[in-house]
């Protein structure tokens, strides 16, 4: 007699969830599972792909990246040390950095699991914890910022690594600080932050003993020595930016979260569609910057139904300190209207952070582990379908309210909110569009209820109902949100890959941008759809801010709210407009500017047309113009001592100012004992003969002594050898470099030298061998 084979138990179909986390994490874009095609929206392209793009090739060509001299006339490069970033080396390209970046959204899932677990939860609870955690509005936003994804999929591992460091000690503690580590190297410091700081608290919850924290103090010190070169890297020169002087309140302040902006949670598309912001974005009166730093904290009734019942469920003291976490960071996330941010950045404990909204991390994380803990609840507690039914309807019932007050169309209410009253019926239509799926959704689990209670579905099918519905409702909300293109998005188009812009013997690229061009506001105007796809599309063919990195272009000039250039940012916002270019002119020259672009026809004397490209969008053209520019490298017969950085910046602007022959340098930096630096030649030359990120030669030749002057950024980790002997690197006119040379024809090698790299390496190393000694020695204990 046969026997049919045994069927499985729950708990092996339950060790799959892991898996199927996977798939469910990617279902509001699975194409991007797919290394195809590339991410184009807001961070990812103007900043961040470009950087790593250059970082990758540096790699691969064997170079340790330190210095970016493509933009602000070269400023620092911190190196990306986060493992799967490295692996760009191997392929650089859009498409491969951009299905790396959405292996995240996967590991985010399978990191609030791992959590969940490690509080007690069941699989199936952990795996609704995974799903809401990387398919919430929060963490599909955090995508086009690029590193806060990567911080924020690691945040569970961080937390939950430090707690189990404090309950077991031995090995727990290398793997604690190694998340760490691998925390810090993405450099998104505000996310590593809170999950340290949830980590700790969770750690003391479970073990109020000395020694847990005392274990978890190793771990963290042992997980900043694996990442001393990051870290190394950063302080070195965090001093030499205006970063290292703290922002002012209103940078530190600037993005927290509009109490409104809360609403958002249920209705998610309350301001229109963040990833259209040219076509249909109408929220910009509740955004101190105009856009949402992140697009949306979409979380939706079932979620937060869930998070409500479950959080019940979770170890008395666990759930004390979430529920403190939760609290303290939507407090600070509210910036200004909450208080809490002002107070910190006035005791001075924010100045080199910005943007409280990053704090809804911890609301983030804990509502998915106590969304999770809802679902077990469900199972195991008759009267917790009901509850859940309560609340999904209460905030089902505030997305119908929030409809009903946006359909009056009240007079006020339109005119403090900015929409343009052509656009309201359009709010009212996906408003509406919102509120009534939430309605859907609260009747879909009133009939949930129904048959429950009348024994027609278990409570095991009941709660696999209800996770269901609420990860299609997540996922549905956040389609679209990161949209991609085809990778030959980046590819110049082929007139202004023939003007060779990179081979202007030294000489820069200076492009006025679209922030402030007439010819862009005329185009966003006509509407239509698109616009948002087109105008990224322009930003990189007129080479906007680290677009041209992407093409080897040095420029004069960029974005760089991160502050981490080594000086303030030269031009102010009304320089940029077209209409004043011959202003601009003195500035153009001192920076070693060889041709302008413009979506504008600029009218100057002194700018000599070129070409007009096509844009790609039909009326838009790029003007660009050739300019007769100061040379790039020269050597200086005349030096000038001047007592202050500022009077060295305003030199080259004065009448008879030789840029051929003049130097100014301040008197604190000159050499000899009188401060009275030497420059007695009548001729010279100089041409740079080699060309890399981090090294550059010149070929010198004076008939006395003299300087050689080259106008490229200034920083304390220049060093130059003249004929292989060391010369120290002097700051020219306030922002250049200037090196003595004798008389003779030489070579003149400039290299930057991270400051700090070399004993950063040394204290990663030594962390390493610790971490050896630990895993080989150590044991660990549980409780």
């Amino acid at each position: 007699m046969t026997t049919s084979p045994a069927r499985p138990t729950p708990s092996r179909y339950g060790r799959l969830l892991p898996l199927l986390l996977v798939p469910v994490a990617l279902l509001s874009d699975p194409l991007a599972a797919l290394p195809l095609r590339s991410y184009y929206f807001r961070d990812f392209s103007i900043a961040f792909y470009p950087l790593r793009l250059l970082q990758a090739r540096e790699l691969a060509a064997g170079r340790f990246p330190t210095w970016n001299p493509y933009v602000f006339e070269g400023t620092f490069l911190l190196t990306g040390l986060y493992p799967p970033d490295l692996l760009q080396a191997l392929a650089p390209s859009p498409a491969l950095a951009s299905f790396v970046l959405t292996l995240h959204l996967p590991l985010a899932a399978l990191a609030a699991y791992w959590l969940a677990r490690e509080l007690g939860a069941s699989r199936p609870a952990g795996f609704v914890a995974g799903a809401v955690y990387a398919l919430s509005g929060f963490t599909l936003s955090s995508l086009n910022l690029y590193v806060f994804l990567q911080a924020l999929a690691l945040a569970p591992f961080v937390a939950g690594l430090l707690r189990r460091a404090a309950l077991e000690g031995g090995r727990s503690i290398v793997w604690a600080a190694v998340a760490v580590a691998m925390g810090v190297s993405t450099y998104a410091v505000e996310f590593v932050g809170q999950a340290v700081l949830l980590g700790l608290a969770l750690g003391l919850a479970a073990r109020p003993a000395r020694g847990g924290l005392g274990r978890m103090a190793a771990a963290l010190a042992i997980g900043a020595g694996l990442a001393a070169v990051p870290v190394a890297l950063v302080m070195g020169v965090l001093g030499q930016t205006p970063r290292g002087a703290g922002f002012g309140s209103d940078v530190a302040l600037a993005n927290g979260v509009h109490p409104l902006v809360l609403l958002q949670a249920v209705v998610p598309h309350l301001f229109g569609f963040p990833d259209a912001p040219a076509e249909a974005f109408w929220g910009g009166r509740f955004f101190s910057k105009g856009l949402p730093y992140f697009l949306t904290i979409y979380l939706g009734p079932l979620t937060l139904g869930l998070a409500a019942v479950g959080i019940a469920g979770l170890e008395r003291r666990a759930r004390a300190v979430l529920l403190a976490a939760a609290g303290l960071g939507l407090w600070y996330a509210l910036g200004d209207a909450g208080g809490l941010a002002p107070l910190v950045h006035r005791l001075g404990l924010s100045a080199p952070f910005r943007f409280p909204s990053k704090a809804l991390l911890l609301p983030q994380l804990a509502i998915a582990l106590a969304a999770g803990f809802g679902f077990g609840r469900i199972t195991e507690d008759r009267g917790a379908l009901r509850r859940l039914s309560v609340v999904t309807g209460a905030a089902a019932g505030v997305a119908l309210l929030v409809w009903a007050i946006v359909a009056a169309r009240p007079a006020g209410l339109v005119a403090w909110s900015g929409v343009a009253p052509e656009f309201w019926p359009r709010l009212v239509d996906v408003v509406g569009r919102d509120a009534l799926l939430a309605a859907l959704l609260a009747a879909a689990l009133g009939g949930v209820l129904w048959l429950a209670s009348r024994g027609r579905l278990t409570a095991g099918a009941a709660a696999a109902f209800v996770a269901a519905l609420a990860v299609a409702d997540l996922a549905r909300a956040g389609a679209g949100l990161n949209p991609q293109v085809d990778p030959r998005f980046y590819a110049p188009l082929p007139e202004l890959a023939a003007l060779h812009l990179a081979d202007l013997g030294g000489q820069r690229v200076f492009s006025y941008g679209l922030d402030h061009s007439p010819a862009l506001r005329e185009f966003l105007a006509r509407g239509g759809p698109g616009l948002t796809l087109e105008s990224f599309f322009v930003d990189r063919q007129l080479l906007g801010p680290y677009a041209n990195v992407l093409d080897g272009i040095e420029a004069a000039e960029a974005t760089d709210l991160a502050s981490f250039a080594p000086r303030e940012r030269e031009l102010a916002a009304e320089q940029y407009e077209p209409s004043r270019a011959g202003s601009l002119v003195p500035w153009l020259r001192n920076a070693g500017v060889a041709r302008v672009l413009s979506l504008d026809p600029l009218e100057d004397d002194a700018l000599v047309p070129l070409a007009a490209v096509p844009a790609g969008p039909a009326g838009l053209a790029i003007h660009v113009y050739g300019f007769d520019s100061w040379p790039r490298a020269s050597l200086a017969c005349r030096a000038t001592v001047v007592g202050t950085r500022e009077e060295a910046l305003a030199f080259p602007y004065h009448d008879g100012f030789d840029p051929w022959r003049d130097v100014a340098l301040e008197r604190q930096a000159s050499p000899g004992p009188d401060s009275a630096p030497t420059a007695t030649c009548t001729r010279g030359r100089a041409r740079r003969t080699a060309f890399s990120p981090s090294e550059e030669r010149y070929e010198v030749e004076t008939n006395a002594s003299s300087y050689l002057v080259v106008r490229a950024s200034y920083a304390s980790g220049w060093k130059a050898a003249v004929d292989g002997v060391r010369e120290p690197v002097l700051r020219a006119n306030g922002k250049h470099r200037a090196i003595a040379v004798p008389a003779g024809k030489h070579e003149v090698v400039m290299r930057y030298e991270a400051p700090g790299l070399l004993l950063g390496a040394l204290v990663s190393g030594a962390a390493f061998v610790v971490c050896g000694l630990v895993l080989v020695f150590g044991s660990r204990r549980r409780p």
